[in-house]
């Protein structure tokens, strides 16, 4: 049994043009994400970039999403959100199937043009420590469905 991975959402299982993400490496630690389309991003503007992966892991885990240094630094693209956080119930709970959903935002003052499979983001599996509270609320849907 897997611990911890990627799969591709249901409606692209037979999709070869999603590619899983992986280490480049021997010692990364961050996984990255291919581009599954070519994508534009306008000065000043973002594009939300649905992946067709999911992703497993433990209870006391939680995948984090940061962009890839050499789009930080080279070309000006962050996550709008700086960095995305997936718990473990994301994944397949009853109103959400789990896919990673990313949000590019150019910061740059020229477009930017990116070809299908380029790697975009990247993501690192991490543990976490949790307080002394009991929480009993099940997670049922997807980004934001953990309350207001």
């Amino acid at each position: 049994m897997a611990l911890r991975g990627f799969e591709k959402i249901s409606k692209h299982v037979d999709n070869s043009d999603i590619i899983l993400p992986k280490r480049s490496t021997k010692h990364s630690v961050g996984y990255d994400f291919f581009l599954p389309h070519d994508i534009q991003i306008p000065a000043g503007k973002f594009v939300t970039i649905h992946t067709g992966i999911k992703s497993f892991f433990q209870p006391d885990e939680e995948l984090f999403f940061y962009t890839r240094s050499g789009l930080g630094s080279k070309k000006g693209l962050v996550l709008r959100n700086n960095v995305a956080v997936f718990e473990c119930d994301y994944y397949n709970n009853s109103g959400n199937e789990g896919e990673a959903i990313i949000t590019l935002l150019n910061t740059s003052d020229e477009e930017i043009i990116l070809k299908k499979g380029d790697k975009f983001c990247q993501a690192v599996f991490q543990k976490v420590l949790f307080g002394d509270d009991e929480v009993e609320e099940e997670r049922k849907g997807g980004l934001g469905h953990t309350g207001n």
